[in-house]
């Protein structure tokens, strides 16, 4: 049952994180919620001692590079969409 809530957890966020990430560039910021908040996990871990770089590294950079990827990724794609929403506009004038 554990297993299933961390899940939907999981799920929860990176669909949170894949449309945040997706909002108009003058809202760059908000995709970037989820990205500082696993940062200041990995900094809570690090100091209390609960994780060890060179046994856990691969589950402190895939999630990581996972996040931020997503957020470069979307912020790309916000601006492409915002470009063409605005070439169209110009050619209807």
């Amino acid at each position: 049952m554990k297993v299933a809530i961390l899940l939907v957890i999981a799920l929860a966020i990176f669909v949170f994180h894949y449309w945040a990430s997706r909002r108009p560039p003058r809202y760059w910021y908000v995709g970037g919620i989820i990205p500082l908040g696993w940062l200041v996990l990995l900094a809570v871990a690090f100091f209390q001692g609960r994780v060890s770089w060179a046994e856990d590294w691969k589950t402190i950079v895939f999630p990581t590079l996972t996040f931020f990827l997503m957020w470069a990724e979307g912020h790309e794609a916000a601006k492409k969409k915002e470009l063409a929403g605005m070439k169209a506009k110009d050619d209807m004038e």
